[in-house]
């Protein structure tokens, strides 16, 4: 009898030790999972975050260009308003001209 609760007793041992191994292979399976998760999160948030910087970059030195194409659009406009100017002059001038 004493014999039968000794296996009894191993056998129960074993199994539960079974099952906790079974159960800490999920957790570890669990783990490299999240773990592979949080790197591949980790590289796409890294990637994202350069891909703004480069971005930000751009949008400044397209400002920065862009406020001098407008300068040098007000600068040109000054020029032909002046030049416009002077060939009305010119015009009333040749008017007065040919009218003498």
């Amino acid at each position: 009898m004493l014999n039968i609760k000794v296996w009894i007793t191993l056998g129960l041992c074993i199994f539960a030790t079974l099952v906790q191994a079974k159960d800490v292979s999920i957790q570890q399976a669990a783990y490299n999972n999240a773990l592979q998760k949080l790197e591949r999160s980790e590289s796409a948030y890294k990637a994202d975050t350069q891909a703004v910087a480069e971005t930000e970059k751009v949008i400044e030195k397209k400002q920065k260009q862009l406020a001098e194409e407008k300068n040098k659009a007000e600068i040109s406009r000054k020029a032909y308003l002046d030049a416009k100017q002077s060939l009305e002059q010119a015009q009333d001038a040749l008017d007065k001209a040919w009218k003498n």
